[in-house]
């Protein structure tokens, strides 16, 4: 396995796409899957491989972005369900089968859904250039922050007082599993203390780092911002681990602190590119093993055998036809419900714009996408679960049917370009920011948005204005 991961860092540009060219091209070819249906997915396999040559050998600029959206699309639009209908049909349904999560197999619906996902890519990749060439996105001077360790002081005495306020929130995860916490947690608290304040260090590590980096320190304060470094990652790893989280945090924040430490092995849209896919297909499905476990890091302990128990339970070997990539059936039981239900335009953007409207004051405020969705395949499909995700492309079209396909392309390109400009900034809070923006598009596009939306925008204020807040704060009673 060793042997596997160092011929693919030494692989080269050409070959890589040579590589995953040739082994679409088998799955094309060996997988049963009705002619019609084939044909529409290998329109889109060809337009993301464009994406890809574009990405790693033409784009001059830093843009993990699109990187992660290219490698989102193969998986979860190409890959995921081509092995789902293969499922559906080798097993002798033709036709008549379900996907994971109930709906049914039509062609019909297929071929529309992979026309629209056509549409919205060409768009999206239209504008994306043309927001690169009006908005400017070139490298800017590193800016400095004044009083760092003293902010860095403020800041670690907060995040203490935050950990021990939280100490049996801590504990609970140590001694249970992540979904009877969520279960016992209302929505408000887990954004609050999970998404927000358990990434508080982060922004400590991030400052002291530069800070350690840089040579605007004396050998005094050298000592002390080290002090303060080990306790800021100390804290991380305590409240972020992978025995009491799930991936969707993990995954950004671990490659986040790679970038951060090892810059060199993510500093180009290739590099971004190939670790983001070998990862995606080898390692993270070994890591719901822990991630997604039934049973506490307690009780693992105790008894290994459960480890084994869990492999089967997940189907770890079996991935891209498990709920885990759902987001294709997702959009095609989206489009169902679109065509059989009444729509009121643009409710659910307003549940996922207005997150933080809690339901005791809005008591109207519509469900989460993937909630609505999956109660509709409850009710029509007789499915067993109502919290589904539910992809970036889908909720364009719940809210404003195929204009939102087009209006949501053309906002994500925006921000990509936006992003852009953060990571070239020389701010380093909002460059690492992007850089985990970039990651965190793996569950971003795979949705639903309101969670997404909610999810980074803690993140955000966590990571890059908290800290400013801090600063302004020392910096303005500092010159008194």
């Amino acid at each position: 396995m060793c042997l596997f991961f160092i011929k693919i860092k030494q692989m080269g540009k050409t070959t890589f796409l040579k590589i995953i060219s040739i082994v679409f091209l088998i799955m094309f070819v060996f997988l049963e899957v009705p002619i019609l249906t084939k044909s529409s997915f290998l329109v889109n396999l060809l337009v993301l491989l464009g994406f890809t040559y574009y990405n790693i050998k033409i784009e001059k600029e830093f843009s993990p972005f699109l990187s992660v959206f290219i490698v989102f699309n193969l998986l979860f639009f190409i890959v995921a369900p081509l092995i789902q209908i293969n499922e559906i049909v080798s097993v002798g349904f033709k036709g008549t089968g379900s996907f994971i999560q109930a709906f049914p197999f039509y062609e019909s619906i297929c071929i529309r859904a992979n026309l629209y996902i056509l549409i919205f890519n060409c768009v999206f990749a239209f504008f994306y250039i043309y927001f690169k060439k009006i908005i400017a996105t070139k490298t800017t001077i590193q800016k400095e922050y004044k009083n760092t360790p003293i902010v860095l002081l403020f800041l670690f005495l907060f995040c203490i007082i935050v950990f021990l306020i939280n100490i049996q929130t801590v504990i609970f995860q140590f001694q249970h599993e992540y979904y009877e916490e969520a279960e016992q947690t209302s929505v408000s608290k887990y954004l609050i203390v999970q998404k927000f304040l358990f990434f508080i260090p982060l922004a400590g590590i991030i400052l002291s780092f530069f800070y350690l980096k840089s040579k605007d320190w004396s050998y005094k304060n050298y000592k002390f911002v080290l002090l303060l470094f080990i306790g800021f990652l100390t804290i991380l790893l305590i409240l972020k681990n992978p025995l009491t989280e799930k991936r969707n945090a993990l995954g950004p924040l671990y490659i986040t602190l790679l970038f951060l430490f090892f810059r060199k092995y993510l500093s180009d849209n290739y590099k971004v590119l190939r670790f983001m896919f070998v990862s995606m297909v080898f390692f993270f499905p070994l890591m719901s093993i822990i991630t997604h476990s039934r049973y506490s890091l307690s009780q693992m302990i105790a008894k290994p055998i459960l480890l084994y128990k869990n492999i089967e339970y997940l189907s770890v070997a079996d991935a891209f036809n498990s709920l885990h990539y759902d987001a294709y059936p997702n959009f095609l039981a989206t489009i169902d419900y679109f065509d059989n239900k009444t729509i009121v335009y643009g409710e659910q953007l307003l549940c996922s714009l207005f997150f933080f409207v809690p339901r005791s004051i809005w008591e109207s405020k519509p469900d989460t996408t993937g909630f609505v969705v999956g109660n509709y395949l409850i009710d029509k499909y007789k499915f067993n679960w109502d919290n589904l995700s539910n992809p970036y492309i889908s909720e364009g079209y719940i809210n404003f049917g195929f204009i939102g396909i087009l209006l949501f392309a053309v906002i994500l390109s925006f921000v990509f370009v936006k992003m852009i400009k953060w990571l070239q900034s020389g701010d380093i809070l909002k460059s690492i920011f992007a850089f985990y923006f970039a990651i965190y598009l793996m569950y971003f596009l795979r949705g639903d948005l309101t969670s997404g939306f909610a999810y980074i925008m803690a993140f955000l204020f966590a990571v890059v204005y908290l800290p400013k807040i801090f600063f302004l704060f020392i910096n303005y009673y500092g010159k008194k």
